[in-house]
């Protein structure tokens, strides 16, 4: 609703509306709304704040406001103005116009039984001039609605003063929220892009983010292998170059990490078993995870164990090490005397041989040792933890196929009695660099594709002002705080300077929806992140921001009503679990009103979405879905299957390029995530209602996006003496008729369309 309560006290069905068109030119940067506007005209004469104004307006004009449940928009339409050529001072109004009233501030405001109060008035309209005409003797004055990120683009900051032009004019990055560097086992992809800069000859220079601090290592995005990797030489200190901060790292760009299987598979000979654990879980970087292998039935006159089908990714670059390790222990019991190959064989092969039985296992010895030949009894012995195994390279890359062994061979005169592999992780470790001095075509091939390295540093350091007592709420891990971000840092719009203000403006209560941090509501299902290296359209950045946060955002048309205590120029607003309507409508506050549904084609009962975006390629890391469920009776609706005879008609796919951490469905309210959201407003269909509201008591005060809900008592609901009235015809004090199959109580409706004109409101509903 407006913020007015000066205003809202007059509000009444026998009151006189005016409406107070304010106009002052382009030529003040810094427009102070209290002073007195340069041109100020009305519907009917008037004197507001000890001026006149002129009765030169000759239409009637109407304010239209929008909003788009879809996609999250928010609009206000134009407004034209027929004022007479009126005769000001001595000089026609046509004679005034000039370029100093181009794009020039534009305010409308309605005043009650003309009380020429500033502080009693509602302003209803903020814009701007956006082209003015001549005909008939009228000015024909076409007036928008602010819109200062039209035609801006982010990022805006560029390198700069370098002496060589080709390193000026640089995009800066451009990036909000929290990031993960890869340490361990570089299988994260939480990172963002950090531009090339230049090469000095030693080093390659990279841009990063303003806000950058911290001190994680640059990271090379290997496309074979589709990982992060630290580069270990980076220069972690921040340097300015070129009016940009940077890092750096040498041109040989060592990276030294840790890589898991993308996948294994196990080959078990005759009597052994998995026996305990899993085999993901000897593989999966997890300490305290493990897969026990065994035979406990024991065997003799041949080999018996495990072989493991490692499927490691081919690494970019030139290998200089590389090492094994193995996380586990081994045990056997061996009756008899072990003689010549017998005992405990471990290694690593490039292929395998068939052992007795025909059992395939590595060769004996070759290729890479890792245990060789033990014949004594083990308990708990542990596997070597690093092996060099450098020598099953082929021209410095790894083989196509790797075989990790374990052999127990009993082929002469010992006999195991039983034999187990207790195996916790497996995992190379690699240093890989470019080979500048021995490769130098391929190294100048491979560093010219090196245009962006990445990072994984937070930039959670806002720069505005939030709520004094949530803290939390500024943090850039939530789409509307990073979304109030971008209005400070690109656009300039003020703090607001008190808590009165953020709350009137809705920010806090739609910040406290969306923040992953606060307990209540627990949630990780809005954690959000920007990363922008190339330009792209802030408008759409924007609105992209709104439709994953399920949020609206409009400036306010009270912003320059100064008059007033407590206004926010900013309007932050989406629905909570438990809408609070506004006003109660009935009969008499409506002169006429039409009832529907929504359309089919707004449903989304079988969706797909994509999200986490890849911070290198062109795709999404995570997905979610979602199919509402069977009504319990396959003859009723409300299911997807039922409504569209089958489960793939009408099946949508959504991409979402901020949301990160969760989407899916959960049990909880609707803002518990976005698929909850989504669900709650179009998993089924929802009533509509138009009407026109002509008592200024429950109309005055409205906006697009208020809650609003209807009455249904009748006459004989009341009792005597409207119960006989009742028994004539069924007579509802409040709506006329019934809500097609359902009742009107319990039902919230949000306000998309509102459209102002004097003395009445046109509304279009849709229920919550």
């Amino acid at each position: 609703m407006f913020t007015n309560s000066n205003y809202s006290a007059k509000l009444s069905p026998t009151m006189t509306e005016n409406w107070l068109v304010q106009i002052y030119k382009n030529t003040n940067a810094s427009v102070a709304y209290t002073d007195t506007p340069d041109l100020r005209f009305s519907l009917s004469e008037t004197v507001y704040d000890g001026d006149n104004y002129y009765p030169a307006i000759l239409n009637k004009p109407s304010v239209s406001y929008s909003l788009d449940l879809k996609g999250f928009t928010t609009k206000t339409g134009s407004v034209t103005l027929n004022i007479a050529n009126i005769d000001l001072d001595g000089t026609t109004l046509l004679e005034l116009l000039g370029n100093e009233y181009i794009n020039a501030q534009v305010n409308i405001l309605s005043q009650i039984d003309h009380d020429g109060t500033a502080a009693n008035a509602l302003q209803i309209f903020s814009g701007r001039v956006s082209s003015f005409g001549y005909r008939g003797n009228t000015i024909v004055l076409s007036v928008i609605s602010n819109r200062p990120f039209q035609n801006v683009s982010i990022p805006n900051t560029k390198t700069s003063g370098s002496d060589s032009e080709q390193y000026n004019n640089r995009y800066i990055p451009l990036v909000y929220g929290n990031y993960t560097p890869n340490t361990e086992f570089v299988n994260g992809q939480d990172v963002y892009a950090c531009p090339f800069l230049k090469n000095d000859g030693k080093n390659f220079i990279y841009i990063i983010p303003e806000s950058t601090t911290g001190s994680d290592d640059l990271e090379f995005y290997d496309k074979g292998m589709k990982r992060f990797i630290p580069l270990t030489d980076t220069n972690t200190s921040i340097v300015t170059v070129d009016g940009a901060k940077t890092l750096s790292v040498p041109k040989e760009m060592t990276r030294v990490f840790k890589i898991l299987p993308d996948d294994v598979t196990a080959t078990l000979s005759t009597g052994w078993s998995l026996s305990a654990g899993s085999l993901a879980n000897t593989y999966n970087g997890v300490t305290g995870d493990s897969g026990t292998y065994a035979n406990s039935a024991g065997f003799d006159g041949v080999s018996r164990g495990v072989v493991f089908k490692l499927v490691v990714p081919q690494v970019t670059g030139k290998i200089t090490a590389i090492t094994l390790n193995l996380s586990g222990t081994y045990s056997q019991d061996i009756d008899g005397s072990p003689a010549g190959v017998e005992g405990a064989f471990f290694n690593l092969s490039n292929a395998l041989i068939s052992g007795s039985g025909g059992d395939g296992f590595g060769h004996l010895t070759g290729d890479v040792v890792l245990v060789n030949s033990i014949k004594t009894d083990q308990t708990n012995t542990a596997l070597p933890t690093s092996t060099d195994i450098s020598g099953i390279l082929e021209d410095s890359a790894l083989p196509d196929d790797l075989y990790l062994s374990f052999r127990f061979n009993a082929e002469d005169d010992g006999t195991f009695l039983s034999a187990n592999v207790i195996l916790n992780n497996m995992y190379v470790t690699v240093t890989a660099t470019n080979d500048l001095a021995n490769e130098p075509i391929a190294s100048q091939e491979f560093n010219a594709g090196i245009d962006k390295v990445y990072l994984g540093r937070d930039i959670i350091a806002e720069g505005f002002t939030a709520y004094s007592s949530v803290a939390t709420l500024t943090d850039l891990d939530n789409p509307v705080a990073i979304h109030r971000q971008l209005l400070h840092s690109i656009l300039n719009v003020a703090d607001s300077n008190t808590d009165a203000k953020i709350e009137n403006s809705g920010y806090k209560a739609v910040a406290e929806l969306r923040d992953s941090t606060l307990t209540s509501p627990t949630s990780t299902h809005w954690k959000t992140r920007l990363q922008l290296d190339e330009p792209e359209a802030l408008e759409g950045i924007m609105k992209q921001l709104q439709y994953e946060g399920c949020f609206f955002f409009e400036f306010s048309a009270q912003s320059a009503q100064t008059a007033i205590s407590g206004v926010s120029p900013l309007r932050y607003f989406t629905i909570p679990d438990s809408p609070v309507a506004a006003a109660d409508l009935s009969q008499i506050d409506i002169s006429q009103y039409e009832l529907g549904i929504t359309n089919t084609q707004s449903l989304e009962t079988n969706i797909v979405v994509n999200y986490k975006k890849h911070p290198a390629e062109n795709q999404y890391l995570k997905e979610a879905t979602y199919e509402l469920e069977d009504a319990g009776d396959s003859s009723s609706a409300g299911n997807h299957d039922v409504i569209f005879n089958n489960a793939s008609h009408q099946k949508q796919e959504m991409n979402l390029d901020f949301l990160y951490d969760a989407v899916d469905d959960v049990v909880g309210s609707t803002n518990s995530s976005w698929i909850n959201f989504r669900k709650s407003l179009f998993g089924e269909y929802k009533t509509t209602v138009s009407a026109t509201l002509v008592n200024p008591e429950k109309y005055g005060m409205l906006q697009v996006g208020d809650f609003i809900d209807f009455g249904e008592e009748t006459f004989g609901e009341i009792g005597s003496p409207f119960d006989e009235i009742s028994d004539t015809f069924d007579s509802f004090i409040a709506m006329p008729t019934r809500l097609f199959k359902d009742a009107w109580s319990g039902k919230k409706f949000i306000i998309t369309n509102l459209k102002r004109t004097l003395g009445k409101v046109t509304i279009q509903t849709r229920e919550v």
